[in-house]
């Protein structure tokens, strides 16, 4: 079992480095294939159908969660009821899918007529239509993935998620050339999770021998599973309002490259948000262990203050750098249409730091079985992001929206929570942020600076731009070892160093 945990840990590491490189290799020649207005179009319709996926309610964590309650009770009678339960209710839940995804399909004139034109409203009903069956498809498929999961087979999982992600852009490439555009690329998508389903379904019946009873679970049980979901159905609820909604409302009130456009900005707060939860997400079993043992606020304000720097440390070097080199990544990577991209992320980028190196506090809090606060306050920030996106779009387009959600993070993830750290759960805030403006001093100073001087110097060619960004990065790993590192962050950053020195010194 180790053996599964540690190899399904490397190979999750492999496709987050293969899912984050892809898209830099991918993007730009999907976008050029499908133009602005297209592309838009696409990214649209996905927003819109992704709505369909909260009708899972989370229980994809439930289900992980009691089955492997009941293989440790050893509770096969349990294990086979809850596997058929959840089977008939996605099964059923996938034919609501259908249903709300047809009617969708069926008013998409009605929702944006006044962003979309008449050609765009029709391709826009296939789309969904189509995106659609795939969200449908993904139900069953997610549970029979949680089983595999919940069984620890870890590398199963990890295998066939690897091959959903490059196997997704490959089958989209071959779209393209094969000139179905922005259809051919959802049906090509719906082609993958079909795939996924024969794999998963067919690896529990035949490998892990599961044969699931349909029958009536007890209410208690019923409750108790719905109770379970409620905050993690919330959340993904609040990420849909942020991530979604804001492209919507542009498909609505101005146009579609409007959205190709405010999605390229948030692509790039996602490779962020993916690098400082790879970190902190590791730390969850020992920050649970912590509490569990009355950590004092003084070991947990200190635990927080030492994976805050961490975090800041690397997002600093992006975010700075990013400030710097943006445009011109934009301009060289997506083409010189997409350069406005540049201020939807700086917008929203920025604010969003602040929960980033914070999100030790999340684990703690769900230790704590304190979250329930953070869940209310998220959709109410989310709710508000959206009404006031609504307000600004028809006037400031997509800098309102992004201004909009740049003010709604500073306020309810930034202010509120950071009071409830500090009231609430006793971690010293004030202290922490001591120390994250001590560091900020050396990125603070390179953006400065870095923006003076590019603004003489042109970047027009990747080999121009790839060595300044090796030239500003070299300058800050230098900088911020000598003047803001402390004796624990310097070993950290050492230490491989000099066993990567000692091994190739002994061969």
């Amino acid at each position: 079992m180790k053996n599964q945990l540690r190899s399904g840990v490397i190979i999750s590491y492999i496709n987050l480095a293969i899912s984050s490189i892809l898209p830099f290799i991918y993007t730009p020649i999907m976008l050029g294939m499908l133009g602005q207005s297209e592309y838009g179009l696409y990214s649209l319709a996905q927003s819109v159908v992704s709505y369909l996926s909260l009708l899972s309610f989370g229980f994809g964590s439930t289900i992980i969660r009691y089955i492997a309650k009941y293989r440790a009770e050893e509770n096969k009678d349990a294990v086979e009821k809850t596997y058929g339960f959840f089977i008939l209710l996605y099964c059923f839940l996938a034919l609501i899918v259908i249903v709300v995804g047809i009617i969708i399909s069926n008013n998409v004139g009605s929702i944006f007529h006044r962003g979309l034109t008449g050609n765009e409203q029709s391709k826009m009903r296939i789309l969904v239509l189509i995106m659609t069956f795939n969200s449908a498809l993904s139900f069953p498929v997610s549970v029979f993935s949680s089983m595999v999961t919940a069984y620890e087979k870890y590398i199963y999982r990890k295998l066939i998620d690897m091959f959903a992600t490059v196997g997704a852009p490959i089958a989209n490439l071959i779209a393209l050339y094969l000139g179905y555009a922005s259809i051919g690329m959802s049906v090509a998508a719906t082609i993958i999770q079909f795939i996924m389903l024969p794999l998963f379904a067919g690896y529990c019946f035949k490998v892990l021998k599961l044969t699931p009873r349909f029958s009536i679970l007890p209410k208690s049980l019923v409750k108790e599973l719905f109770r379970f979901s409620a905050f993690i159905f919330l959340a993904s609820l609040v990420d849909m309002l942020f991530w979604s909604t804001d492209k919507v409302i542009l498909g609505m009130l101005t146009s579609s490259v409007a959205v190709a456009i405010y999605n390229v900005g948030g692509t790039f707060n996602s490779i962020v948000m993916q690098l400082s939860t790879s970190i902190s997400g590791v730390l969850t079993p020992k920050i649970t262990g912590m509490v569990v043992k009355n950590a004092t606020k003084d070991e947990l304000t200190e635990l927080f203050i030492r994976i805050g720097r961490l975090q800041f440390i690397i997002i600093a070097i992006i975010v700075s750098g990013f400030t710097v080199f943006g445009r011109a990544f934009i301009k060289l990577w997506a083409g010189a249409g997409y350069v406005n991209a540049y201020w939807v992320t700086i917008l929203t980028m920025f604010p969003l730091c602040v929960p980033l190196i914070q999100n030790t506090g999340l684990s703690i809090i769900i230790a704590q079985n304190k979250h329930q606060f953070r869940s209310i306050v998220y959709l109410i920030i989310a709710i508000l992001n959206v009404v006031s996106t609504y307000l600004v779009v028809p006037t400031m387009g997509y800098i309102g929206a992004a201004l909009c959600s740049c003010i709604a993070y500073l306020l309810g993830q930034g202010l509120i929570m950071n009071g409830y750290y500090h009231k609430v759960i006793g971690i010293d805030i004030p202290l922490f942020w001591k120390n994250i403006l001590k560091l900020s001093i050396v990125p603070a100073c390179m953006l400065v600076i870095g923006l003076i001087v590019f603004k003489f110097v042109t970047i027009s060619n990747w080999g121009t731009f790839l060595l300044s960004v090796v030239i500003f990065s070299g300058i800050y790993a230098v900088l911020m070892y000598g003047l803001s590192f402390n004796d624990y962050e310097k070993d950290i950053f050492r230490k491989p160093i000099l066993k990567a020195v000692r091994t190739v010194l002994q061969k």
